[in-house]
């Protein structure tokens, strides 16, 4: 029996999920307030939490290894679900990308060589191994944790990374995304709108961040920057599956094996 079939028959990891996703939009989005700054708790982060608690309990008396091994699974066949839906959205956004103009896609190239900074800290500075890959090829949001888990598996090292990222970012993303705006917006070089226009990143909690930051700033330009937000992030979220696929995971395997003198599976 393959793998994917078992999964899909291991009804105790289905209910559990199914649990744990009504117990999070029951709890539902709990917004913190943080001195001028203030983050929303998405019920994302309480299911993540509560799977964590079942996963740790004595003995495995709920989950088991078993079970978890099957999740891996089933994230993948998820991932695949993902990426259908993310090549419809392709098609149905493309008068909305070509109306966002070249600007809005160009920014997406950042986005391809973030790793080219960030993946020499990785490695020289905090010592990790492919870990890194994951965590430095893209903004870790689900299109990236997808790629991820079609091209090395879902037990891999490069997935942990972009789990990790993806973890960290859905807990504090906001908050960070927030806090730069601020600060990026008192600086009279840098128009709010090109502002606005790096919100969105490709998550609607991010953007929802950062351009609640800017409205406070800049009341008056609301609706401006609602809509250049909005079409950044529609394009962003589209983009973002084809900038890493073809530019930023192969650019960060080939600077992983540069940093580590040609050695690609150290």
């Amino acid at each position: 029996m393959s793998s994917s079939l078992t999964a899909g028959r291991d009804w105790r990891l289905h209910a559990l999920v199914f649990v744990s996703s009504i117990v999070a939009e029951l709890i539902g989005p709990v917004r913190v307030p943080l001195g001028r700054f203030s983050f929303t708790l998405a019920p994302l982060i309480w299911s993540m939490i509560l799977m964590a608690v079942i996963y740790i309990a004595p003995k495995k008396a709920v989950l088991s290894e078993k079970n978890v091994g099957h999740a891996a699974t089933a994230m993948a066949l998820a991932g695949g679900l993902l990426m259908a839906k993310l090549g419809v959205s392709s098609g149905a956004s493309l008068n909305e990308i070509l109306a966002a103009g070249l600007p809005v896609a160009l920014q997406n190239l950042g986005e391809g060589f973030s790793s080219l900074f960030s993946l020499p800290l990785a490695i020289l500075v905090f010592g990790m191994s492919r870990e890194a890959i994951g965590m430095t090829f893209g903004v870790s949001r689900e299109a990236n944790v997808t790629l991820i888990s079609e091209k090395y598996g879902a037990e891999s090292a490069e997935f942990r990374g972009v789990m990790v990222n993806y973890i960290v970012g859905t807990v504090f993303g906001v908050v960070a995304v927030s806090m730069l705006v601020s600060f990026l917006s008192t600086l009279p070089f840098i128009s709010p709108r090109s502002l606005a226009l790096a919100s969105g990143i490709g998550s609607a909690s991010m953007m929802v961040g950062g351009l609640g930051t800017l409205i406070e700033n800049y009341p008056d330009q609301a609706q401006v920057l609602e809509a250049y937000a909005a079409a950044s992030n529609v394009v962003s979220t589209v983009i973002a599956i084809y900038t890493s696929l073809f530019i930023g995971l192969p650019f960060t395997e080939w600077w992983y094996k540069m940093l580590k003198g040609g050695k690609q599976n150290d």
